[in-house]
């Protein structure tokens, strides 16, 4: 599914503002689901699996889609519309010595495990580099050694071709070391709970001071809205 950056409009549940090219915002919030709903939101989206990347739109979850029939090489070839053939052949075999699947370049998709297709799927956004992309906790269902690894590639994700960025953060350091801006979404439907703008220079370090004082801010945030659930919960119960 594709998506105009320009006509994207703000969530009416959310309140959620318009990214900018080159900008990265992310979303943290009390429940994965309202992290989730609110970016898939930005572009119309429902569902939880991901969705074929094109140049306007590149969604990169947990469950992404490719051709199934396919092999890997022929899949990251729908990146490269444009591209010659000899300029095809040597992006995606490049492209795929870096994610760790030049050895299957050859097989199908159903071949690999998860972590081998977010592999994949991260290979296919470097090639696509599309003008949107949202980032939706890809790697929560993987080991931390593995979602280190992976999660090496996110930062150049998010720079390379200055794509309008927005992601669902499972962490505030997450967001602190990836986003621009941090939004924090309310419990329920109603305007942003809020916002921050995140002006440390890259790279971050979690450590500094101007690191820890926002973390610090951001996790005040959360707890405030995790507090004004509560009653919401007793009253169910």
């Amino acid at each position: 599914m594709s998506a105009d950056l320009h006509n994207l409009s703000c969530s009416s549940d959310t309140a959620l503002p318009r990214p900018q090219p080159g900008q990265v915002v992310a979303l943290l919030g009390v429940s994965a689901q309202s992290r989730s709903t609110g970016l898939r939101a930005l572009a119309g989206l429902t569902g939880e699996e991901g969705t074929v990347p094109t140049a306007e739109l590149g969604l990169f979850c947990a469950r992404p889609r490719f051709f199934s029939w396919l092999s890997l090489t022929e899949n990251l070839a729908f990146a490269l519309p444009k591209a010659t053939p000899f300029e095809r052949e040597g992006l995606i075999a490049n492209v795929l010595v870096r994610v760790g699947l030049a050895a299957q370049a050859a097989q199908r998709p159903d071949a690999l495990s998860a972590e081998g297709l977010l592999r994949l799927a991260i290979a296919r956004l470097l090639l696509v580099r599309p003008r949107l992309l949202l980032i939706d906790e890809p790697f929560a269902a993987l080991d931390a050694e593995v979602c280190t690894q992976l999660a090496a590639f996110l930062p150049e994700l998010c720079t390379q071709g200055r794509p309008a960025v927005v992601i669902a953060a499972g962490s505030v350091e997450e967001a602190l070391r990836l986003a621009d801006r941090v939004f924090v979404l309310p419990r329920q439907p109603g305007p942003i709970a809020f916002s921050l703008d995140n002006l440390l220079p890259r790279p971050r370090e979690e450590n500094s001071v101007g690191f820890v004082a926002l973390r610090r801010e951001l996790r005040r945030a959360l707890d405030k809205e995790a507090r004004h659930a509560v009653p919401e919960v007793e009253a169910a119960a």
